[in-house]
């Protein structure tokens, strides 16, 4: 059964790919070795947006929704919530509905930054694309895409490390809000 301590160990181990990212090549994630990097990004997103799924189903159960296992998804959730749960909120923000929808007029907002953590796992994990953008001669070196579903829309403006730091910590905050509401 999916409980507290399951959804913890998700974001543990996704900070613990994000840590080995920055430790990969001594931070230098453009000279380090794509199958490395591929490796751990693909982990990366895989456990973070993994411990928003746990999340989904912890709350059908603590909540007694009774959605069969298989259905738990995002919407089914939602649904069977009230209005008035503050859950509803805070799993809507999570995991935004990211298909046939626009990137965010602000990318670098916390709604921007939990579209697109959603954009690259399905990206980096369903499809084996690479997340980076590399510059030469210019700063941050290592970027994420703005929209890895348009590439014509260049890198990100900040450095990489630091935009999946910021995924990390949004995900992280939400869940243990979460916990909170769900008196765990």
């Amino acid at each position: 059964m999916i409980n507290k301590k399951s959804i913890n160990d998700r974001l543990y181990f996704a900070k613990k790919r994000l840590k080995e990212l920055k430790q990969l090549n001594n931070g230098d994630i453009a000279g380090a070795n794509v199958k490395d990097r591929q490796q751990l990004i693909q982990e990366f997103f895989f456990h973070l947006v993994g411990s928003i799924e746990f999340l989904l189903q912890l709350v059908n159960y603590s909540k007694q929704l009774d959605i069969d296992i298989e259905g738990v998804d995002i919407r089914s959730v939602c649904s069977n919530l009230p209005n008035s749960d503050p859950l509803k909120t805070l799993l809507t923000q999570l995991h935004p509905k990211t298909r046939g929808q626009p990137i965010s007029t602000d990318p670098y907002s916390d709604e921007g930054c939990h579209f697109r953590a959603l954009l690259f796992r399905n990206r980096v994990c369903h499809h084996g694309n690479n997340p980076f953008h590399f510059r030469v001669g210019s700063l941050p070196r290592s970027s994420l895409w703005v929209d890895p579903r348009d590439q014509n829309l260049g890198g990100s403006q900040k450095p990489a490390l630091e935009e999946l730091e910021k995924f990390w910590d949004l995900v992280n905050d939400k869940c243990q809000r979460a916990f909170q509401i769900l008196h765990l």
